[in-house]
């Protein structure tokens, strides 16, 4: 089972989002999932940073996936506000403007990399919401297969004995 949801990760995180600001009601109902034309694996770390295991918690065998730790800002976004002076958001963002922007015409990188940080710290950032889909996606790939049994134990399996843990801090940081 936990093989099936680590493939499903990873191709959640291949595909393109559009780009939007934090929404803090992007589960609602009637909110759509915007498909764009920007992916959300842009060096392929987060991806490969994805491991699993089963392991025993007070007598009773739950599946742990495990992954870098800023998964949950690609998950759920990141809220405006916050501590500007984060080390950790600070090099994330001067990496991804590396990567994908360089510099604006007529700025330095340092510049460009300041700009993109207060606008994040201001506006905030969407999360696309990766793990719930690759669970969607999977119950409805066992249903298409007529596998509505094993699907049944699939998602009873995800709502009773899943843990998502941030690799360095192996915190538990989800519960699904």
């Amino acid at each position: 089972m936990l093989q099936l949801l680590v493939k499903q990760l990873k191709v959640e995180l291949e595909k393109s989002y559009q780009p939007r600001e934090y929404n803090p009601n992007r589960n609602t109902k009637g909110i759509p999932k915007k498909i764009g034309q920007y992916p959300k694996n842009n060096t392929g770390n987060l991806s490969r940073s994805i491991g699993y295991e089963v392991r025993n918690v007070d007598g009773e065998d739950v599946g742990i996936i495990d992954m870098a730790d800023y998964w949950e800002f690609v998950d759920r976004g990141r809220k405006p506000g916050g501590k500007k002076g984060e080390g950790g958001f600070k090099r994330a963002i001067d990496t991804w403007v590396r990567q994908r922007i360089g510099t604006f015409p007529g700025l330095t990188f340092e510049q460009t990399s300041f700009l993109v940080r207060r606008s994040v710290w201001m506006k905030g950032i969407g999360g696309i919401n990766f793990i719930n889909n690759a669970i969607d996606n999977v119950i409805e790939d066992l249903i298409d297969k007529g596998e509505e049994e094993y699907a049944d134990r699939f998602e009873e399996f995800i709502d009773d004995k899943l843990l998502v843990l941030s690799k360095t801090s192996k915190e538990l940081t989800y519960n699904q």
